[in-house]
This record gives structure tokens, sequence and C-alpha cells, in this order.
């Protein structure tokens, strides 16, 4: 009985693996108690059928079909082929048999694990493993300016090391699974990390529409150029009302626009700053200006925040974080 129509045929796969002695038993995932064989690639998994039907409305349908015929029986037993990867069918069985496997937000988990559990849990409709990944995926990619700011004093979980590695699969790997999922919500930020991580030619490649890729290449430009002007205005020299001393101050702004603007200018290696993560919380510190000054300024710099954040799902023609906000908790409640 087959989940997939790309199957391979039961009966011509097995009795060519047979003959070769290509099948080979999932490691940890091979109960002799239990009465169902899975087959995927040319791993074989032998599991509960009742555990699995208990937890999956898809395999609970699959598995009260009609007694298979003959050429659906291994060792003795009944079987379902997959289509699914090897890899991606025992994270998921793992998953749902074992509770430390895949733990709830915040225990570490890797990509791999998470993107697995995103993709079986939503084919084989096992809600409880879906919202444990997309609570996991959604602490990262925040629908909220200040739950995005306290991500600057958090650790890097280990998934999202894994997506800023150089030699990883980079977040526009992400943000097409989130696609094709339909996690909308985390898609204004994952594009935005996308700008910041990978390289046009990443872009291009990815399995994204025609108009996903233009969006997130015409916002990658934006974001280097007028939104960090607009990000840095609250360091012109403009003048301000009840500023002890205007010369003085006048200089400081103008030497640390200089400082800020160089930012810019960065090697094709090095990623771009986001116009989010330009001014630290500690570049306050070295800027020595007066108090009136100092208030104007952090005033200014929270607006043009709100400002830009407000900006971000319109640039990748996504609804707004009102909007995107009902989805998530749809999704999560």
């Amino acid at each position: 009985m087959d989940v997939d129509s790309q199957a391979p045929d039961p009966a011509l796969f097995l009795e060519d693996l047979t003959r070769t002695g290509g099948l080979t038993r999932a490691d940890g995932l091979w109960f002799e108690d239990c009465g169902l064989i899975i087959l995927a690639e040319k791993t074989i998994f032998r599991v509960s059928r009742d555990y699995l039907a208990a937890h999956s409305p898809i395999f609970k349908d699959m598995l009260a079909l009609p007694a298979p015929r003959d050429r659906d029986m291994m060792f003795g037993l009944p079987f379902v082929s997959l289509f699914d990867s090897a890899d991606d069918v025992t994270v998921f069985l793992k998953a749902l048999m074992f509770p430390d496997f895949f733990e709830p937000h915040p225990a570490p988990t890797s990509l791999a694990v998470l993107t697995a559990v995103l993709r079986m849990s939503h084919k084989y409709d096992v809600e409880s493993l879906r919202k444990r990944a997309l609570i996991h995926l959604s602490s990262q990619f925040p629908t909220q300016l200040h739950d995005y700011d306290s991500l600057a004093s958090e650790k890097d979980p280990l998934w999202i090391a894994e997506l800023k590695d150089v030699d990883g699969p980079g977040f526009h790997s992400l943000t097409a699974l989130a696609r094709s999922l339909s996690i909308v919500w985390i898609l204004p930020i994952a594009f935005y990390r996308v700008c910041a991580f990978s390289s046009e030619e990443d872009i291009l490649t990815v399995d994204h529409t025609l108009n996903d890729k233009v969006n997130i290449v015409i916002a990658c430009r934006t974001l280097e150029g007028a939104a960090v002007t607009n990000m840095l205005d609250f360091l012109w020299p403009s003048p301000v009302g009840g500023c002890s001393t205007p010369s003085e101050c006048s200089a400081s702004k103008f030497a640390m626009r200089r400082h800020m603007e160089s930012i810019r200018n960065r090697p094709f290696s090095r990623a771009p700053t986001m116009p989010l993560n330009l001014w630290r919380m500690s570049d306050w510190e070295g800027l020595p200006v007066c108090t009136a000054c100092l208030e104007s300024m952090k005033a200014k710099h929270e607006e043009a925040k709100q400002e830009h954040w407000d900006s971000i799902p319109e640039m990748f023609e996504l609804p707004s974080w009102t909007e995107l906000e009902k989805l998530k908790a749809e999704a999560l409640n």
C-alpha cells in the first residue's frame, strides 16, 4: 500500500533489493514485537501500526484500508512504502517515539531535525509535532520588534548557527521550506536574514517563485542603501532644544555618522549589517553628547526603528504584521 504515487512499486523494488541485499534495517527503529514495516529508500523500519495510527490521521486512514495482498507483505508482515527520504522518516519516527529526541523550545535541536519534523509532521498531520517545531522556528523569526531586539542578547540556537555558517544551507533554504508549508509569519525576518547572509546567486537559484526572488533582490539593495540612510538620520547634527554644548554635540554626531557610514564599505565576503542591527545599545556609551541631545537622538532612533520594522513585510509583498500575527496565533494555539 503506497502513500505516494511516485513511491517505488513494492513488489519489483523488494525483489531487486532482496536479490542485491540492499535493504538496511533502521538503527533503533526496528522493534521485533511490532507489526508494521515501513520502507523508505533502501531502509526498513519495524514499528507499531497502532501507535502511528493514534498520532497521525493520515496513517490511521491508510492503515484502515483492507488487508494487503501478498505482494504487500515483508517478513510475513504488512508494510507501507514511503517516498520520503530515509533520513526524514528516521527523524519523524524518533520524534514521535522518543520524548527526548525532539524536545520543546528552548531545548537544543539541529537544523536537520527541525526541518525534517516540519516536513513530516505537515505531510502526515501530526499536530503536536508540527506545533512544537513551529514554536522552535517562530522563536527566531519574531513578529514584534521588541522580541527581535531581545535576540541580540541571546546565544544563537544550534540550528540558527548552522544557517549562518558560510558552508551551511543558508536562510534561503529555510524560506523555501516555509513557503512550501505556508509558514508565512516567519517570512519577513527570514527574508530579511536572506539579505544579510545569502549571495545573489543563492537567491536566484533557490526554489522560490520569480516574484519572491525579485522582491528579495530589490529589498537587499534597499536594506544596504536607503534604509540605512534613514536609520542613521538621528546622527545628523541638527539643532536640539535645550542642548548645552551645541558645537561639541554637532561635532560628535557628525563624527559618529561618518563612522557608521563607513560600515557600508564592506568586502563582498562579509555579510552586510542590516539596518536594525546597525546601531547597538553599547554605541550610546561612546557618543559624547549632552543629555538633551542624547534623549532626542534615542527617541528619533526608536521612531526610525519602528518605522523600518513596520515596512519589512511590505518589502517582500507579504501581509502586514497584524495579519501575520493572526496566522501565527492560529497555528500555535
